[in-house]
């Protein structure tokens, strides 16, 4: 019986080393690459959005300034987060070769910052559009003048600001770890929260606003045009 084990296992041995030879030749080939790739792409939709963003008659429309705004952060986010793993991918876990506080609190403050500006952002386009929906005397109205925008665009940065700091107090240098996080469990929490359920649920809440206050003005042109209608066939009947 254990001479057939040490048959089978010497027969599990190569077929194994050949499958972990092709995962680390695929690793090589094509996951080393892909921050590369994000990047580039990435870069081909923000420039992209500057040419279509920057026409005459859309620069000036709070919507495209704040998709524009986010465009940007979101390469920058590229850039600073996402590149550096491309340059030097032999490091593996660029946190864990950090020994400095400073240094652990200030990566992790980036790493949480640039990836929730480009949302907030896009939060704010969605508000920009539902202010769309109502009349040009309400006061939501008043969030689509350009005025407002760098002033939504500021606090939109601070709560980003925000959110960044509370994820880096939670990590620091551990001894043998490099930056890691002190509390996972509410590391893992929080990042669940904020960037799973909280910001898509927002995303979400804000069309389907926009929807239904779309159908309601719609559905009100529509009955004033009837009325119209009505009134000119009643006169024409006269």
């Amino acid at each position: 019986m254990s001479s057939a084990n040490q048959t089978l296992s010497s027969f599990n041995l190569p077929s194994t080393k050949s499958i972990i030879d092709d995962l680390n030749l695929v690793q090589q080939r094509f996951v080393n690459q892909l921050p590369l790739i994000i990047t580039i792409l990435g870069l081909i939709g923000f420039i992209g959005n500057l040419f279509t963003f920057l026409q005459p008659n859309l620069r000036n429309n709070s919507f495209c300034i704040y998709t524009l705004t986010a465009s940007f952060a979101d390469i920058i986010n590229l850039f600073v987060n996402l590149f550096p793993q491309y340059l030097d991918p032999t490091s593996g876990n660029l946190l864990s070769n950090i020994s400095d506080h400073f240094t652990c609190k200030l990566k992790l403050f980036l790493l949480g910052f640039f990836p929730q500006l480009p949302l907030n952002l896009l939060i704010m386009s969605l508000i920009e559009r539902y202010a769309c929906t109502f009349g040009p005397t309400s006061r939501m109205s008043r969030l689509r003048q350009v005025k407002m925008v760098p002033w939504m665009i500021l606090i939109t940065i601070i709560i980003a600001c925000i959110i960044a700091l509370f994820a880096s107090l939670l990590y620091d240098v551990v001894p043998g770890y490099g930056c890691t996080s002190t509390h996972p469990t509410i590391s893992a929490v929080n990042y669940i929260l904020i960037t799973g359920i909280i910001t898509p649920m927002i995303m979400l809440i804000l069309v389907l606003l926009t929807y239904r206050n779309f159908l309601r003005s719609r559905r009100r042109v529509v009955s004033t045009s009837l009325d119209i209608v009505d009134q000119f066939s009643s006169i024409c009947s006269l």
